[in-house]
């Protein structure tokens, strides 16, 4: 079943910045003077099982030159340059911090706790450091809904409920709302390993200052039928009036799209590229609207489930698999208007997550898309910096 079945999508319109590009600098500009607003929402609740790697991820490094350049490490060392490029401007006796939230699970929080303490938090002082615990659920092996056992068939196998439980959390926990109380207008939420995100935070900012935006996604040019999810602008059937502009998964868009838009479904454009950019899950929002739509709904973010299939039967799974919610569903709990964008950079620029083992990333880089691999993730790292020196 779509869930997208009462609307009608239409190409979405967002800020495209470069690198260079005046629009670019203006942004930048603006987003600087937000820096000392911004807190960091870490999501790092999920294992790396498509990685085959045996430990959390944000203990990956992030380039092999040192070894103990984790992804966690890369993080809090931009967090303290934040603070050192703030405090420069401030009275010394100012007690300032970037606050930093990390989202973990039952998979992930006693390592990510470890991780922390033995490194003396990375430099971080204990109390600009949140850690919120998301609850795993069943794990179901097939259409219709069976309980995935573990070797002992006494015991369910269970897996984090999805991302979109940061909502909830920072509700619960009152993390926002703590946020909100000590000054800060933005926070942004990352992803554990992505650390070309990192890249887009000045400008992106500028671009929800400019905008008022209460959510701003960080988008990529898209391949038609590129398996990341595509953002859409979507008009309510029954009431035109109504629009949101929304992240929908790649598994339900080209039925979406053949239905409502193109009979050739997700099509491309003159420069052979999808007309929905691709999300990348870093996002930005407005805290103070944040705030009051968390009190509204207390983030419950509605569930959906996204299998993987043994074959092409589509009944059994390759994998457990759970329903799940999502963060970037974020705009189904808003009732206004316009308060949605997003900001395209290219991708080298802003996205190469690792999540893929080798063999499954040689058989997409074969395609002609990114590996998504850990080599990939090191060199589009270093390939970034030269492209920016040769500019």
């Amino acid at each position: 079943m779509n869930p997208f079945d009462q609307y009608k999508p239409e190409i979405p319109h967002g800020f495209d910045l470069k690198p260079g590009d005046t629009l670019f600098d203006e942004m930048e500009e603006v987003g600087l003077g937000e820096l000392d607003k911004v807190g960091f929402v870490l999501i790092a609740g999920g294992l790396g099982e498509r990685l085959g790697y045996s430990d959390i991820k944000i203990t990956l490094p992030v380039s092999i030159l040192q070894e103990d350049y984790l992804y966690i490490r890369y993080y809090a060392n931009y967090i303290k340059a934040i603070e050192d490029r703030v405090k420069a401007k401030l009275d010394p006796s100012t007690n300032f911090h970037v606050p930093l939230c990390i989202m973990t699970s039952d998979d992930t929080n006693e390592r990510t706790l470890n991780v922390l303490n033995h490194a003396s938090n990375f430099g971080l002082a204990p109390e600009q450091i949140t850690i919120v615990k998301q609850e795993n659920v069943p794990a179901l092996l097939d259409n219709d809904g069976k309980f995935a056992l573990d070797e002992s068939h006494f015991r369910i196998v269970t897996k984090p409920h999805g991302h979109g439980d940061i909502h909830t959390l920072l509700y619960q926990n009152k993390v926002a709302e703590n946020w909100l109380k000590i000054g800060k207008e933005w926070m942004v939420f990352i992803q554990d390993t992505n650390a070309l995100a990192m890249k887009t935070i000045p400008t992106v900012l500028g671009v929800s200052k400019k905008n008022n935006w209460e959510m701003n996604s960080v988008a990529v040019p898209r391949k038609p039928g590129e398996a990341i999810g595509a953002i859409c602008k979507l008009i309510d059937q029954s009431d035109a009036t109504k629009e949101i502009t929304i992240n929908v998964e790649y598994n339900q868009l080209e039925s979406l799209l053949k239905a409502k838009w193109e009979k050739g479904g997700d099509v491309a454009n003159e420069q052979g590229l999808s007309y929905f950019p691709g999300n990348t899950n870093t996002l930005i929002f407005k805290l103070a609207e944040y705030v009051q739509t968390l009190e509204k709904t207390k983030g419950v973010i509605p569930e959906f489930v996204n299998p993987k299939y043994a074959d092409e039967s589509r009944t059994v799974f390759k994998a457990p698999t759970r329903l799940e919610c999502m963060m970037q569903d974020y705009p189904k709990l808003l009732t206004n208007k316009g308060t949605v964008g997003f900001t395209t950079y290219d991708t080298w620029f802003c996205f190469s997550p690792v999540k893929n083992k080798h063999q499954d990333g040689a058989g997409l880089f074969a395609k002609g898309l990114s590996s998504q691999g850990a080599c990939q993730g090191e060199w589009d790292f270093y390939n970034w910096t030269n492209k920016i020196l040769s500019e």
